[in-house]
């Protein structure tokens, strides 16, 4: 692996970023409508109750940005270079699958960190809410957490738009989200249904906001569960990258990233 291609390709992508606003724009704009519009939300159901929800709940929409900012760049991204026709280009440069791979999931990373900071910092300035307050430990953890599964579903995703072309790129902000309602975000897993809670249990992202809940409460963490996230995600990961590796040799051979779409 060469780290100098892979630096060419951080490049490329922090150009296309720097020079387009609508990639600026998505990294703060979503994230501060998400933080008014439940933060005001919030605000008004603390009012009706003595839980003080606002760590809960805002913690968990910027912990969960690690999950959307990850998977969506990952493969939006790599939609760009669909759109600009600019595979064949990419891939009949000395750059291997596993630096390209590397390139945009250390960029994801990057962006990831900037859009974290971003919106710790406005929910300070709005609600005077310290995320830090329950530890920096405690957010590394659960960040690197769904960083990792993040990477996975982006990955995933990533891995599907190389073996279909880029008529099915709505997969590139649909799926993350189709997610969300089994992954404990904003509610206890208590709180579902017996059928979803089935499906919840196994989703390696609920685990981690059942634990954010935990912290912002006063009870003790389920490192079991913690573990299973890690495990869970990594397993994913690996999985993920065999199919999208599987995927880019198809489109080699079956003249995709020449056609950039069927």
């Amino acid at each position: 692996m060469n780290f100098g291609r892979i630096n060419a390709l951080l490049l490329k992508y922090w150009y296309i970023t720097k020079n387009r606003w609508d990639r600026l724009f998505d990294l703060f704009y979503w994230p501060l409508i998400d933080l008014l519009v439940w933060g005001f939300a919030t605000i008004y159901i603390r009012q009706l109750s003595q839980v003080n929800l606002l760590s809960s709940i805002l913690g968990g929409i910027i912990i969960w940005m690690f999950v959307w900012r990850s998977s969506q760049d990952i493969a939006v991204f790599t939609l760009e270079d669909f759109w600009t026709r600019n595979l064949f280009n990419l891939f009949s440069s000395p750059i291997t699958t596993s630096e390209f791979i590397s390139s945009i999931l250390i960029f994801s990373l990057l962006r990831s960190i900037v859009t974290f900071s971003f919106m710790t910092g406005m929910a300070f300035l709005i609600y005077s809410l310290n995320l830090f307050s329950i530890g920096v430990f405690n957010i590394v953890v659960f960040s690197l957490a769904l960083l990792i599964i993040g990477w996975a579903l982006g990955v995933f995703i990533t891995g599907i738009i190389f073996k279909f072309g880029e008529r099915i790129q709505v997969l590139a902000w649909s799926v993350v989200w189709g997610l969300q309602p089994f992954s404990c975000v904003f509610y206890p897993l208590s709180s579902l249904p017996s059928w979803a809670q089935k499906i919840a249990y196994y989703n390696p992202i609920t685990h981690v906001f059942e634990n954010l809940r935990a912290v912002v409460f006063g009870n003790p963490i389920n490192w079991y569960g913690v573990l299973y996230s890690f495990v869970g995600g990594i397993v994913l990961l690996i999985l993920a990258l065999v199919f999208l590796g599987f995927s880019i040799e198809k489109a080699r051979k079956n003249g995709l990233l020449v056609r950039g779409a069927d």
